[in-house]
């Protein structure tokens, strides 16, 4: 092999056939060929892997550690929207009257009754009282209105 830096006798004959192109273009296309012909391909394997590994390591951990996070995330906010919904489920059983709800949390002999209705009792009895008042209240006075409108 000549020298890489110099032309040889074909880069001449080369460049004075093809001028556009020069000496340059076939000293280029003769190196090129002498080294790709020792490059293997378990050489570009390897030169890849040595490159690439490290990117893709950085990019595997961003991107997992991005769907973990959300991954967490989704699962913790549905949870907690689990929990709150049977949270409210069961006062609103427990406040609309149904069965299960009176028997388990107010009625005379369930676990704890006793302190959950003198608990009521004590923070809501007049509120609660007064409120319903105020419903029947309203409620009478809706009817006497429908009744003198009906007579007329």
């Amino acid at each position: 092999m000549t020298d890489p830096k110099s032309y040889d006798e074909i880069d001449t004959a080369f460049a004075e056939e093809h001028s556009p192109l020069g000496a340059e273009y076939s000293a280029a296309n003769r190196l090129s060929e002498v080294f790709l012909s020792e490059w293997t391909e378990e050489h570009a394997e390897g030169l890849a892997e040595d490159v690439m590994r490290p990117i893709m390591d950085v990019i595997y951990d961003r991107v997992w550690g991005a769907f973990r996070d959300s991954l967490l995330s989704d699962t913790e906010m549905n949870i907690q929207s689990h929990m709150r919904d049977m949270v409210e489920k069961s006062v609103t059983a427990l406040i609309g009257g149904q069965e299960w709800a009176n028997i388990k949390y107010i009625k005379p002999g369930a676990y704890r009754s006793e302190d959950v209705r003198a608990t009521l009792a004590k923070l809501y009895s007049d509120e609660i009282k007064d409120g319903r008042i105020a419903d029947l209240e309203r409620e009478v006075e809706n009817l006497r209105q429908k009744i003198s409108y009906m007579r007329r």
